[in-house]
């Protein structure tokens, strides 16, 4: 498990600029796209099927985890990862529907592994949403997107990917130059704690806690199926990102954990924004972790630890997990909070 959720640096490099545009959207890991193959059920990438019905993409090298729901001729698409693999997530849905499904989707917040591919997405869904202050960072990604999308063929090639996800890319490239900002912008802003819509049978709850991962964070709730996707709410096994720019707030991310935890039981299945796929427990462990850090770092300030001192150390709860390299910036971000 250990070496499935640790980093490379040049996946860390690209994972650390999310916030920053193209520089987000530019990271080509050589090992980016190798567990991504043509799947037996000639789906273009490799799904994990949660339950009936309920497709996960999971991959610690291609972004943020995306999620699929069939209900009738229905798909629901949460999240978009990155530009070049936009178009086959997309294809892959609507394959799972069938042929002339309606296609949703809902971006977890607005990061560029999360929303990168939605020009491939967004102009055909019937609806598409994200939270309100998502939606002009979202469209402000989007000169950096297109830039990206004109090198997804050799994107995919040089990471590995198969053949089929290549010449999916090779689309995207082309398309790339009728793309506008509309393209990349979800047309259903998502304002207030709570907000509902129907996919196909199936009701979707969307909530807002607050300021957390980003002040943009929607945890995706769907009760029949007993099933949640929160987003980077949670790291599943992993130290969590820290966008100094995104609105964070490492209180109100606690309080955004407690907010999701309360809606699940011990049957819930819980997709996190990056890591493996668990039940409730993994957002008590984000909880547990965020609360030790805090304290952590609440010592340091009372001792008269300078933040640069600070964010060399680190603790029992931040050992051993994956994302290793961002535990410095995670110090500094709480440091930043508290001593404000």
């Amino acid at each position: 498990m250990q070496d499935q959720l640790t980093i490379n640096r040049r996946h860390f490099l690209g994972f650390a600029g999310l916030a920053a545009g193209s520089a987000a959207l530019s990271f080509s890991p050589s090992r980016a796209f190798g567990s991504v193959f043509l799947a037996e059920d000639g789906s273009i990438l490799e799904w994990r099927e949660l339950s009936k019905g309920v497709q996960a993409m999971v991959d610690m090298n291609t972004g943020g985890n995306s999620l699929a729901v069939v209900s009738g001729h229905s798909v629901l698409l949460i999240d978009t990862k990155f530009p070049q693999l936009g178009r086959a997530l997309k294809t892959d849905a609507e394959g799972f529907a069938g042929d002339g499904a309606e296609l949703i989707l809902v971006n977890s917040h607005h990061h560029g592994d999360h929303t990168g591919g939605n020009c491939s997405v967004v102009p055909d869904a019937t609806a598409s949403y994200a939270h309100k202050n998502a939606i002009p960072r979202i469209e402000e990604s989007f000169d950096g997107v297109k830039a990206n999308a004109r090198k997804a063929e050799q994107t995919v090639i040089d990471s590995g990917g198969s053949d089929a996800l290549a010449k999916s890319a090779r689309f995207t490239q082309r398309a790339a130059a009728k793309w506008t900002k509309a393209s990349i912008t979800p047309k259903n802003p998502v304002e207030g704690s709570k907000n509902s819509f129907d996919a196909g049978e199936l009701g979707v709850n969307l909530y807002h806690f607050g300021s957390g991962h980003t002040d943009n964070d929607l945890v995706i709730h769907i009760p029949e199926r007993n099933l949640m996707h929160t987003g980077d709410l949670v790291f599943s096994g992993l130290n969590p990102f820290f966008d100094p720019n995104g609105g964070y707030s490492a209180r109100g991310w606690i309080a955004s954990l407690q907010g999701a935890y309360k809606l699940c039981d011990a049957d819930t299945t819980v997709v996190p924004g990056h890591g493996a796929v668990g039940d409730r427990s993994i957002i008590e462990n984000q909880i547990h972790y965020l609360e030790q850090l805090i304290d952590a770092v609440q010592q340091e300030i009372d001792n008269g630890v300078s933040k640069e001192d600070a964010a060399k150390k680190s603790w029992s709860f931040m050992d051993e997990l994956g994302f290793e390299q961002i535990k410095p910036r995670a110090i500094q971000a709480v440091y930043d909070e508290l001593a404000g």
